[in-house]
């Protein structure tokens, strides 16, 4: 179980690393979106015993629930994606 626990732990830390880099290589602010995508995927993936009802109905409140992840998860990777430009800045000067 422990294992288990590590593992999610590493793919976390490797999803945020991802965030941090493409804001540290100043890639272009469209890949916030893209990220933000492996992030909902993810968060989806490790909440799915709460998620998997809203899938079986498949109602309005699948999509609304979707939008709204995905809007959170942005707003995260866009948090790292701008402390990693801020970081390169301040090595850059």
């Amino acid at each position: 179980m422990s294992q288990n626990r590590l593992m999610k732990g590493l793919f976390s830390i490797g999803l945020l690393a991802i965030a941090f880099y493409a804001g540290f290589s100043q890639f272009p602010l469209w890949w916030i979106l893209l990220i933000g995508i492996l992030f909902a995927i993810a968060y989806i993936h490790d909440k799915w015993y709460l998620w998997k009802d809203i899938f079986q109905t498949r109602g309005s409140r699948l999509y609304q629930s979707l939008f709204i992840t995905y809007l959170i998860q942005v707003i995260v990777v866009a948090v790292f994606y701008l402390l990693g430009s801020g970081v390169a800045r301040l090595i850059n000067q």
